[in-house]
């Protein structure tokens, strides 16, 4: 989950005042004809820019991003083998700025991103409130919850567009943003008080022997999760830069 940030990343490497303020080691990348060389220009600034991602980068509004904190997150599903209304909180997520890039094709004049990302290992904790089931087994009760998530695959495409804000200044918003994505294997911990023990048992246990089942299931919950903190951190990163310093 904790990938959703890259895409801010590229547009924000097309901007020359924003690099001059940023770390050490992080450029522009120039506009060339030869689109190869201008994304691995992409690739080198953001394995650049990296390390600094866990603290946060003030200038551009990211907060912290390993662990990346969610202070609450909802999910409510009607599917065929999916009946959830969730109320999740204190979500911590780390090993999201591990990641390795696969493939990476950036735009400038058309002001789209697409990549993909691996990420070898993500650990989650946070507390849960839950009704509803997955298959033929109930999911009700709360508690707190951990997991190990391990080799996760991750498509993200973006595109931005031009707006122009109340003060009549130009500058680059998010236009679509979707993502893909398939975690390779996990496993969950679940605590519960004790009038909720034995559902929590049974809830980690058929996770933990079904865990490729379950992932393919939720799938479009952890998509949808993906997409929403991703245009949160976009917006907060492109608010701080005029359309003529993102590509001057």
């Amino acid at each position: 989950m904790a990938v959703l940030q890259i895409g801010i990343l590229f547009l924000v490497g097309w901007t020359q005042r924003a690099v001059s303020e940023l770390p050490a080691g992080v450029t522009s990348c120039p506009r060339s004809t030869d689109a190869k060389q201008y994304d691995r220009c992409i690739v080198k600034q953001l394995e650049a820019i990296t390390p600094y991602l866990a603290k946060g980068i003030p200038l551009l509004k990211l907060p912290a991003l390993d662990p990346l904190y969610l202070p609450s997150l909802g999910v409510d599903r009607n599917l065929e083998a999916l009946k959830l209304k969730a109320n999740m909180s204190q979500i911590r997520v780390h090993g999201g700025t591990n990641f390795f890039v696969d493939e990476l094709h950036a735009d400038p004049k058309e002001l789209t991103v697409a990549l993909k990302v691996q990420l070898p290992h993500v650990h989650v904790t946070g507390n849960y409130d839950v009704q509803g089931k997955i298959l033929l087994l109930p999911l009700n009760g709360q508690g707190s919850f951990r997991g190990n998530f391990t080799n996760t695959q991750a498509l993200v495409n973006a595109r931005g567009k031009e707006v122009t804000d109340a003060q009549g200044v130009k500058r680059i918003e998010v236009d679509k943003l979707a993502t893909k994505i398939r975690v390779g294997d996990g496993s969950i911990k679940l605590k519960a008080p004790p009038s909720h023990t034995i559902a929590a048992d049974a809830a980690a246990t058929f996770f933990n022997s079904n865990p490729r089942i379950v992932l393919d299931i939720a799938s479009p919950i952890i998509e949808d999760t993906a997409a929403t903190v991703s245009r949160a951190l976009a917006a907060r990163a492109l608010s701080v830069l005029t359309k003529d310093e993102l590509l001057p």
